[in-house]
């Protein structure tokens, strides 16, 4: 359609629980454009959050099918080159507003000096919210959250936490649409019997019994993701004989911690595993643990609440509260307290039909209402409300 309105999004590059969204917002908008800043993420920038941490990982699945896309490599460029660059191409496309991921690269920054520049209304879908971070980081961090936000027409919350620490920074709650963040769950959906004989053929290949109970921890092995707490929780459940613990994931920590848990029995390391895997360990297990310090979101309880599998999450975890009800899709714990985990667990061990409620209900609450196409729907209703606004 030549006369429909035009969204251009930007992102950092392919990702695994973003490409469902752009395939169901296409269906709907089919002069959508994404431009991402390059192939692949470097996350060896001093000044990310990450530092060092995220690398190239192969998820085992097409991340740019079903949607118009551009890749501009970006980091083959000096910072005046990607400002004609980017200015180059809206004049060229002369997009009814664009969305940007987030505010830390110069990428972004360019993209808010443009839309001022140019009067191009800017959408912002961001993983922030209130956290325990240090206040020399704040103290860096708030001005420039101030000044980026006040030049944003729309903003796409992912939850209730980032919904709170907008209207924290004083934005009128007419700007905010509310959204819910989501992965593939068409893609971790559990079906039967496939997802039963998966989890028998999983089990029986680490020597574990149907009777027994599994935790499972799925993320990079580095602080942030206190994978150590996990260990600590196994450590304490080891006079039950009936307890495992698998480990998804690769990272900094992993020669330390396997070297201290190198005589622990029923500990399993999977190291990483793509997307297909991983669902088929979800099915495996009884209960996912999100032990972080702090996480944005935590999309991994996503995808083991659409395979049925109901988590163990820290309070800083950004799904806490929204996602996770405690006691009625998982359970919320202060982080850093195993003993609070603990008493968790015991609960589920003493009680297996609490384990598939909760397992049910959350089954059900990620597929009824952290869709894909219901992320999609948030970023169309921001978009539709700046074009009768501009029209």
């Amino acid at each position: 359609m030549e006369n429909q309105p035009k969204l251009l999004i930007f992102d950092t590059h392919p990702i695994q629980y973003r490409a469902p969204v752009f395939r169901e917002l296409a269906k709907k908008l089919s002069s959508l454009r994404v431009y991402f800043f390059n192939s692949d993420f470097d996350g060896g920038k001093w000044w990310f959050h990450e530092v060092g941490k995220a690398k190239s990982l192969d998820w085992g699945i097409n991340l740019t099918e079903g949607y118009s896309h551009k890749t501009l490599n970006t980091d083959t460029l000096k910072i005046l080159q990607i400002y004609k660059s980017l200015k180059t191409l809206l004049i060229t496309e002369q997009p009814n507003a664009i969305l940007v991921y987030g505010y830390y690269l110069k990428e972004h920054w360019i993209l808010r000096l443009l839309c001022s520049q140019m009067n191009i209304p800017l959408i912002f879908v961001g993983e922030t919210f209130t956290s325990n971070s240090s206040w020399l980081r704040r103290f860096a961090t708030t001005p420039l959250q101030t000044f980026f936000l006040r030049g944003v027409k729309r903003f796409v919350s992912i939850g209730k936490k980032t919904e709170a620490f907008y209207l924290s920074k004083k934005i009128s709650p007419s700007k905010i649409v509310s959204g819910r963040y989501c992965i593939d769950t068409d893609f971790f959906k559990k079906e039967e019997p496939f997802a039963s004989l998966k989890r028998t053929k999983l089990r029986q290949k680490l020597n574990i019994k149907e009777t027994d109970f599994v935790l499972l921890f799925v993320g990079r092995l580095f602080e942030r993701k206190r994978p150590q707490d996990l260990i600590a929780l196994h450590e304490l459940l080891l006079q039950n004989g009936r307890v495992h613990t698998l480990i998804i994931g690769s990272g900094p920590l992993e020669s330390s911690l396997k070297s201290y848990c190198e005589e622990m029995p029923r500990l399993h390391w999977l190291g990483f595993q793509n997307q297909t895997e991983t669902r088929d360990w979800y099915f495996a297990s009884d209960l996912l643990v999100v032990p972080s310090e702090f996480e944005t979101w935590g999309l991994v309880v996503n995808e083991a609440f659409s395979c049925g599998l109901p988590a163990l999450v820290s309070s800083a975890c950004g799904a806490a509260g929204d996602l996770v009800d405690n006691g009625q899709t998982g359970f919320i714990y202060e982080v850093g307290s195993i003993e609070s985990a603990l008493k968790y667990v015991n609960q589920l061990l003493e009680n297996r039909t609490l384990q598939q409620e909760l397992g049910e209900r959350a089954r059900k609450k990620v597929l009824e209402a952290y869709r894909p196409d219901q992320f999609a729907e948030s970023i169309y209703e921001a978009f539709s409300q700046i074009n009768i606004l501009h029209s």
